[in-house]
């Protein structure tokens, strides 16, 4: 076959991407030598302090240092005492509101989605460890509490979640490892300056990777497409995007209906680089292409 019909191919697939470039943004997304996604270096720290996850997660960690070491639960989870200080200090979900809270006091570190991957993500970037049935914070972890930037310690915890952490944890759908691809980073980037429904970016990621389909099944309540557009939304866009504070989102909590608007924040641009190399075009400096 044409090699010039095979990249023309390729691009209009993908954005513009031609077959290695997506291949390297699919399996090593945040190789600073091979993938044309690229960390900036120079970001607006009071865009980082205005991010929940981001605060949440230093809190977390404080409050550990303040009662280091923290004894854990028999099952190894964090105690209820400690989960009920973090609901004080607001660490609630989208679906515990304070009210609910005061009526039906947490149990266990479970109740809150918020604290429970709080607790796996800091594990996963070697912030904190177990020892003997208690958690402390690693020489890494007060390393970067003190002697690093809110910059530093937001994209060392954006890496470890795009990287290590399993966004089909959490809910009953799937796994599909090809979401947590970089590619919809570079969607929401292309296109997020206008406000979009969820549709729009679940049609253009299923036309790159049709396979994905594969990973979804009929359930008794939808149908595959159904399921995929779901779990594309409340992983990708909700879990991730969202809370990182690098999307808005309108209607968020409407999971079903698919009329979620999206549209990308200032820091997702000052966040996000992209490598210009061959006839790659695409490198955004604001808000607009």
């Amino acid at each position: 076959m044409d090699r010039k019909l095979v990249d023309r191919f390729f691009r209009d697939r993908f954005e513009g991407f031609t077959s290695s470039e997506i291949g390297v943004l699919l399996y090593f997304p945040f190789d600073e030598k091979k993938s044309p996604l690229l960390i900036n270096s120079d970001i607006d720290e009071n865009l980082i302090n205005k991010v929940q996850f981001y605060n949440r997660t230093t809190q977390y960690l404080h409050l550990i240092e303040e009662q280091e070491p923290l004894k854990l639960t028999q099952r190894g989870n964090l105690p209820r005492k400690f989960c009920r200080e973090l609901c004080d200090l607001g660490f609630l979900d989208d679906l515990r509101d304070s009210k609910f809270y005061k009526r039906h006091p947490l149990m266990s570190e479970e109740d809150s989605p918020c604290i429970h991957i709080i607790n796996i993500i800091t594990q996963l970037c070697g912030f904190t460890r177990k020892k003997h049935g208690k958690l402390f914070l690693t020489r890494k972890c007060k390393t970067y509490l003190y002697k690093k930037s809110a910059s530093e310690i937001y994209k060392y915890i954006f890496i470890s979640y795009a990287k290590k952490f399993n966004w089909a944890y959490d809910d009953y759908g799937s796994e599909s490892w090809i979401m947590q691809a970089g590619f919809s980073i570079f969607l929401v980037q292309k296109y997020g300056d206008k406000l979009r429904k969820i549709k729009f970016y679940v049609d253009k990621f299923e036309h790159a990777f049709p396979s994905v389909m594969f990973d979804f099944h009929d359930t008794r309540h939808s149908n595959a497409e159904e399921e995929f557009r779901i779990y594309y939304y409340m992983r990708t866009f909700k879990d991730f995007l969202k809370r990182f504070g690098l999307i808005e989102i309108g209607n968020e909590r409407d999971y079903y209906s698919g009329t979620q608007n999206i549209k990308k924040t200032v820091l997702l641009d000052q966040l996000i680089k992209w490598k210009k190399s061959g006839s790659f075009k695409y490198v955004f400096k604001s808000q607009n292409i």
